[in-house]
């Protein structure tokens, strides 16, 4: 089963020194790589910071558009990963693991796997692998 993983940041830890910043995001590509290595990777990548988000919201068949920063919270969607796993424990171990204990929140939600009403088509051809 696929999980998304949803890395939220800003939850109240001490900011890294910029020494420990570079540690962290190495080992976070380190970490990527070897879960990818191992099949149980499909994408990861960390976002641009809350600042640069756009916000779009549809009230009575009209648009409109806030830009960033926008929440009201202190954590922000720092990045993801979807994740393949037999499980939701597993999920949890994979996810949990890594540079980012202690710095950063994490969410996991399986996908929702669903075919098209008529012609059965799903979305299992954007998880393949080249």
């Amino acid at each position: 089963m696929k999980y998304l993983c949803i890395i939220y940041a800003g939850n109240g830890s001490d900011a890294p020194s910029e020494a420990e910043t570079i540690v962290i995001k190495d080992s976070c590509i380190e970490m990527d790589h070897a879960l990818f290595a191992a099949g149980k990777l499909m994408v990861a990548s960390p976002l641009q910071g809350p600042e640069t988000a756009v916000s779009i919201r549809y009230r009575n068949g009209v648009a409109s558009r806030s830009d960033g920063p926008y929440a009201e919270t202190k954590e922000w969607i720092a990045g993801f990963m979807v994740i393949e796993a037999a499980d939701i424990e597993e999920a949890i171990a994979l996810a949990g693991e890594g540079p980012l204990e202690g710095l950063a929140d994490f969410e996991l939600r399986p996908l929702l796997d669903e075919s098209h009403s008529k012609s059965g088509q799903d979305r299992s051809a954007f998880f393949r692998r080249g």
